[in-house]
């Protein structure tokens, strides 16, 4: 889904440009299990951990809340951003101009 100033191929440099690794080790401490990044979830308190991140498919997993998404989608929730808002912070920290309306 991309808003309606925010084309599909802009979404896709941006996010081939965020490791979502990085934006998501910000909020939980990641740890490299193979391909994968594991974690306790975001969303729940958890002992064991549950949630996973995955660089090359560009999403995130949490298994104890079902929540799954890419990297906009894991800022929406963590932060309680609009996908604009979203988008427009990954693109200033990517360093990409945001398109004109």
């Amino acid at each position: 889904m991309t808003g309606p100033r925010f084309s599909e191929q802009f979404i896709d440099e941006l996010k081939s440009r965020v490791r979502i690794s990085d934006v998501v080790g910000r909020k939980v401490k990641l740890i490299k299990k193979g391909k994968e990044w594991s974690g306790l979830s975001p969303f729940t308190a958890e002992k064991t951990p549950s949630f996973y991140v995955n660089d090359q498919k560009q999403f995130f997993k949490d298994f104890s809340s079902g929540k799954f998404g890419d990297v906009i989608t894991f800022l929406q929730e963590t932060e309680r951003l609009s996908f604009s808002e979203a988008v427009e912070r990954l693109a200033g920290e990517a360093g990409m101009q945001l398109p004109s309306d």
